[in-house]
């Protein structure tokens, strides 16, 4: 499993990329071990470091740093389909035809009856306080940062059976949940029972990650962390959309540019470090190249210090650069 940590890279980059020994070696020699972690650095914002990094695995579904299972449904046909994805190896593990979801369209506001088109992570298995969502049901993370910025509102988007009165359901009455019939229900949730789960929800269009896109989006992080890292403000402003782009606290493009660049103009000396990294194709009814990319942060500065979860939606643009559409 590929692990972003400094001695597995180091040794990678020594067989697998441009850096050989004899040249970390002669950085060291000359320059000190400081140097050779800038070279690290350097050689991670490299597309190509990362397409020999991803070799053969099946980032077709995301590329997830550890075992995930991922549920994709899609609106138009109906079928749910449930994927283990381990060591860059994906398997199918379930499928249910059938299934009824909300009214088509992406979900924008309480009520409309849609199932939202998008990324989500999955919640614990628990028992409904009403037998007309059937014996169990799992909830989703809908609505997400990006949601929330883009105006859409609502809640309560479920994976649940079928009433245990045996009344039968249609799009109109699961108001925008996904459901299926209870004995398949009760099979899902064996199948990714103690699993970490994410749900991938299309309107139409399978939507599928590629490894080129992949392998930008790890160099384009890594860029952008290393002009977060030495203060270079134009270059780390250039990864944000500045049209689209909203923070966690609703501050468009311009106000986080004025805010970053009296930050960067400090000029002090930051650790940063980025591990288990996710990047996951996110769904839209745009049918724009859309990611959602998570990893753990440990961020360090004499005056302020954080550690925890970062997660960032993005967008491909012509020139398969990331442009960050929100940052939470």
């Amino acid at each position: 499993m590929l692990k972003i940590k400094f001695k597995i890279v180091a040794f990678v980059l020594i067989f697998a990329s441009s850096l050989s020994a004899s040249d970390l070696v002669k950085i060291y020699l000359n320059e000190g071990l400081n140097a050779v972690g800038v070279a690290i650095e350097k050689e991670l914002t490299s597309k190509d470091f990362w397409l020999k990094e991803l070799g053969n695995q099946d980032v077709s579904l995301g590329y997830y740093d550890k075992e995930s299972y991922i549920v994709v449904t899609n609106k138009t046909s109906k079928v749910l389909k449930v994927y283990s994805y381990n060591d860059g190896v994906l398997k199918q593990e379930f499928e249910q035809k059938d299934v009824i979801t909300g009214l088509m369209g992406d979900k924008k506001e309480e009520g409309d009856l849609k199932t939202p088109v998008g990324f989500y992570e999955l919640g614990r298995k628990f028992t409904p306080p009403d037998g007309y969502y059937g014996p169990l049901a799992f909830a989703t993370s809908y609505p997400n940062l990006l949601d929330k910025l883009q105006g859409k509102t609502g809640g309560g988007i479920w994976i649940h059976g079928y009433p245990l009165d045996g009344t039968r359901l249609d799009e109109f009455k699961t108001k925008g949940c996904i459901a299926f019939l209870n004995d398949k229900l009760e099979r899902f949730a064996k199948v990714i029972e103690d699993k970490k789960v994410y749900v991938l929800t299309e309107e139409k269009d399978q939507v599928l990650g590629n490894k080129d896109d992949i392998a930008s989006l790890f160099a384009d992080l890594f860029a952008w962390k290393q002009a977060w890292t030495i203060s270079d403000v134009n270059a780390y402003l250039n990864f944000y959309d500045e049209k689209d782009f909203r923070r966690f606290d609703k501050s468009n493009f311009e106000q986080f540019s004025a805010m970053k660049k009296a930050v960067f103009s400090r000029k002090e000396q930051k650790n940063i470090k980025f591990s288990n990294i996710i990047i996951s194709p996110y769904p839209n009814i745009n049918n724009e190249k859309m990611y959602r990319i998570s990893f753990y942060e440990d961020y360090y500065t004499k005056n302020y210090q954080f550690r925890g979860d970062k997660i960032l939606y993005v967008r491909l643009d012509n020139k398969g650069k990331m442009k960050i559409l929100a940052e939470q």
